[in-house]
């Protein structure tokens, strides 16, 4: 009688360990799926439109309040780290035109295309931060110069100040900063300087501030 009561229970427990097993493994199994499983809203990197987007339109907003010209421009990313672009200026809104007090008398030109090819130098960010740009522009306006003419009275020559046409191609570098919101909004503050190459009416110096509103999209 002993020996079949010893007989049983070894072939209980040869029955139920497998199925002990099965069960541990299911459990260690589930713990581990646990242990690797995380929250979507976690495991998701969050994408701004400022660093998956290309293009910018923008608004020279300095420009615009202070000379009474029309400045607005478009930009293309090349890649993380260059954009190219082009701007158009027009004096379309100097109300004080041939007055005494003409701030637009700032600027020579009263119309011009400019092209400029920026290099952004901070690794880290999209096409954003600090940059060196370098542009190329073509304008034309009227120049203050002093001209050497013959006095019909006297008949000997005088200088006088003289507004002279004139048709010029400019080069130059700049630098500054472009900032860029989430949602892709920005605000660029730069400056630039440069040289007329050809006309000997135009001027000598090209500057170029600017304050741009713009949005990338």
């Amino acid at each position: 009688m002993k020996e079949l009561k010893i007989l049983a229970f070894l072939t209980l427990l040869l029955f139920s360990a497998p199925m002990l097993a099965q069960e541990r493994g299911v459990e260690e199994k589930t713990d581990e799926v646990e242990e690797i499983t995380i929250d979507p809203v976690f495991q998701e990197e969050r994408v701004f439109r400022r660093d998956t987007t290309l293009s910018e339109v923008h608004l020279n907003v300095l420009n615009l309040l202070v000379f009474g010209a029309l400045d607005v421009g478009y930009e293309r990313l090349i890649n993380d780290h260059a954009s190219a672009g082009v701007e158009i200026f027009s004096k379309v809104f100097n109300k004080n035109e041939g007055e005494d007090v003409d701030l637009s008398k700032v600027y020579a030109k009263d119309f011009s295309i400019t092209g400029k090819f920026k290099y952004f130098l901070q690794e880290e960010n999209t096409a954003r931060g600090y940059y060196a740009e370098a542009f190329g522009m073509f304008s034309n306006g009227n120049n203050e110069k002093e001209v050497e003419i013959i006095d019909s009275t006297t008949g000997e020559p005088k200088t006088i100040e003289a507004d002279l046409e004139y048709t010029d191609i400019a080069v130059g570098i700049g630098v500054g900063g472009k900032f860029v919101a989430k949602q892709g909004f920005l605000i660029d503050v730069s400056f630039g300087i440069g040289r007329n190459l050809f006309d000997k009416n135009s001027p000598d110096i090209v500057l170029l501030p600017s304050v741009n509103l713009g949005y990338r999209f």
